[in-house]
């Protein structure tokens, strides 16, 4: 399947609802708004292309679902059209890459420098970091809030002074609890999650 045809409404769906963790068909016709029957084809095609895979629950109780999807891998379908360099490549992600495309996705474009330089500062730490996410509801500090049971993690990666074109940004740390995501990140744009401990708060 040409990677274009990915960005037909009904599969882009199927992609982005499938974003948060396992679903069921019958639970993504009903995000979707469609038909189980649209749906299992769509989930076909996607799964021949290697987007999505299936797993099958063995010994489910009666009326649960007995065979689940999620996305098999981290993709990234990239054109660029600048003058001198036109291109467009289909791109399997590392963990490095997800975060500074999450970041060129963050809405205020001038704080994107400060915050790709921010990260190039704890990115030798990420497989100790199991999630982090920025608020740059303050125009003045951006603040950070970080998982992480390292010692080393803990005493390292902490309040930061970024320069950049615009002048400084305060970055400032806190390091918090697994089960307080839900409850404090709300306004939060997530740049690490990779076991999707904040799937409630805000993704760009």
């Amino acid at each position: 399947m040409e990677q274009e045809t990915l960005f037909t409404s009904s599969k882009w769906d199927i992609l982005k609802c499938l974003a948060t963790g396992k679903k069921s068909p019958l639970e993504l016709a009903k995000e979707s708004n469609t038909s189980v029957a649209n749906i299992s084809q769509q989930l076909r095609l996607l799964e021949l292309a290697g987007f999505v895979k299936s797993e099958r629950i063995a010994n489910r109780d009666k009326g649960l679902p007995r065979i689940l999807y999620s996305l098999a891998e981290n993709y990234s379908y990239l054109v660029v059209s600048t003058p001198g360099f036109v291109e467009k490549k289909f791109l399997k992600l590392k963990e490095y890459q997800k975060i500074i495309m999450r970041i060129w996705f963050i809405e205020n474009a001038a704080l994107q420098p400060y915050v790709e330089r921010f990260f190039w500062g704890i990115e030798k730490y990420l497989e100790k970091i199991s999630f982090f996410a920025i608020d740059d509801s303050d125009t003045k500090t951006v603040k950070v809030a970080v998982i992480s049971d390292n010692a080393e993690v803990k005493k390292t990666v902490k309040d930061t002074l970024i320069d950049g074109a615009l002048g400084q940004k305060q970055f400032l740390v806190t390091f918090i609890k697994e089960q307080d995501i839900k409850k404090h990140l709300s306004a939060y744009h997530i740049l690490h999650d990779p076991a999707l401990l904040g799937t409630g708060a805000k993704h760009e």
